[in-house]
């Protein structure tokens, strides 16, 4: 998910996306779906990205459309992650 002010700098019409009521601790919030690539290690990975106003940072990445073709390693010692394409059939 990202924030909606993203979307005019990757050439989408916002409120042209499909919606989407998502449920938070506020309650309802209407997000606009888009088809987007995110240009990741290992090639460009579909996905359909929600935007929403009011999400506290730049973006969130998920299970669906991110973790699932990706492993991610945190090691706080070195202050750093690894980021590891997963590829799927």
């Amino acid at each position: 998910m990202f924030h909606s002010s993203l979307a005019p700098h990757l050439g989408l019409d916002l409120k042209a996306g499909e919606i989407e009521m998502t449920q938070g601790i506020g309650g309802g919030v209407p997000i606009y779906l888009h088809e987007i690539a995110l240009y990741l290690p290992g090639g460009p990975v579909k996905i359909k990205a929600g935007f929403r106003d009011n999400l506290p940072v730049a973006g969130l990445l998920g299970m669906n459309g991110f973790f699932e073709f990706f492993k991610v390693t945190f090691d706080p010692d070195l202050r750093a992650c690894e980021i590891q394409r997963i590829h799927r059939a």
